[in-house]
């Protein structure tokens, strides 16, 4: 707390752009005392930070140093501006990567971007600090890559798992062999959902396999480590999962994932990432079920976010290419009716299955094909108060 507090202090002493986020609040950093004290201040949310770059350039004024004391300065999509400082491990993923075994005895190929994007600076700076000797690989081009896999006898892999997929397939293209040609021990990947099948490829060529959650804001957030379900939050953040309209903390249900940094330089306090996720049960406040979509992707019915892509995957599978889901709210209840085409009676099995995916269980209903308009949503939103301003965000 001690440590939450000064850096409170520090942004609100330092950081314009805090202080009148503060103020607007009618809040004082001595009006945070705890931990639970946080959310009394308003979540600053990913998706507004392009307008409030735009108007105090570069950074929104939530900076506390001079911009020609940024090491670098990286660019995402919105635009989004983010800082980075003269710290060897400033996104602090050494963390992640020395519980998935990389050390100073590894040739990590690293194929991230470091053109814009801070992913590729985010694992070169962190497998640094581990000691590990660092190709800065980049994206693309699967036989240069592949090549110096086998050249330099390369032991570990940082990116995402679809690309190590299509390296994978080059390699088996060419006929090397895995322990023998190819010397890759370890891979963390990022970015993506890792499948289970992914892992299972992985794992079948004796290559042990991590995964972990981050943003380009705020750096390492969670982890893979083995020990227990889910990700294990970073010890050098705060992170929430908090209700995406009132801001307060959920222990029980999907939210956003909200984030508070002890970093001075540029201190997000109760920053909303806009990944949505929760916690696993039994580990409350320490581990995560890693990232669930986005705010924007989802409707969320009964605590929990239903999203069109979860509902079309499920469905597909099962052999339904046609239907419609509508929530709407009777008796202060929402109701969540799932209208699917088939000229069968529904597979028995199907609604554990969608409740196993989506965690809430839908009313199944079978209709004639044909009867759903094609040019509606496949998800629509029924309800008429303000929690739909939730797609919004």
């Amino acid at each position: 707390m001690e440590s939450l507090k000064a850096v409170i202090q520090y942004a609100y002493d330092h950081a314009e752009g805090f202080r009148k986020w503060m103020d607007n609040a009618r809040l004082s950093p001595t009006d945070i005392q705890t931990e639970k004290d946080l959310s009394k201040i308003p979540v600053l949310k990913k998706d507004d930070l392009p307008d409030i770059q735009k108007e105090n350039a570069p950074f929104g004024l939530f900076t506390t140093i001079r911009n020609s004391d940024m090491a670098r300065v990286f660019m995402s999509p919105g635009p989004i501006y983010d800082p980075q400082t003269h710290e060897k491990d400033f996104w602090r993923f050494s963390e992640a990567l020395h519980t998935a075994g990389f050390n100073e005895t590894d040739i990590v190929q690293n194929t991230f971007s470091y053109h814009l994007s801070p992913a590729g600076f985010m694992f070169d700076s962190a497998l640094r600090e581990l000691g590990a000797t660092v190709i800065p690989a980049g994206t693309g081009n699967r036989e240069l890559q592949i090549q110096i896999m086998k050249d330099l006898q390369v032991t570990g892999y940082v990116g995402t798992p679809s690309f190590f997929s299509i390296l994978i397939d080059a390699i088996e293209e060419k006929g090397w062999m895995f322990g023998k040609d190819i010397h890759l021990k370890r891979a963390f990947f990022i970015a993506e959902m890792l499948t289970t099948e992914m892992r299972k490829r992985c794992e079948e060529k004796a290559i042990a396999v991590f995964e972990g959650y981050g943003t380009a804001d705020c750096g390492c957030l969670a982890y893979e480590d083995k020990l227990g379900p889910g990700l294990k939050l970073t010890s050098s953040a705060i992170v929430q999962i908090c209700d995406p309209l009132s801001g307060d903390e959920l222990l029980s249900s999907e939210g956003e994932v909200v984030v508070t940094l002890f970093d001075k330089s540029y201190p997000l306090i109760r920053f909303g990432t806009g990944d949505l996720s929760r916690w696993v049960e039994g580990y409350e406040g320490k581990r995560i079920a890693g990232v669930l979509g986005r705010i924007s992707d989802g409707v969320k019915v009964k605590g929990m976010f239903v999203r069109e892509k979860q509902l079309a995957s499920v469905l597909e599978q099962a052999g339904y290419s046609t239907f419609q889901g509508i929530i709407k709210r009777e008796n202060n209840q929402d109701i969540f009716e799932l209208f699917i085409e088939s000229d069968e009676e529904l597979k028995l099995d199907l609604g554990e299955k969608l409740q196993d995916v989506l965690r809430v269980s839908p009313i199944l209903k079978k209709i004639n094909k044909g009867q759903i308009n094609r040019n509606e949503h496949r998800l629509i939103d029924q309800r008429s108060y303000e929690m739909k301003n939730i797609l919004k965000k």
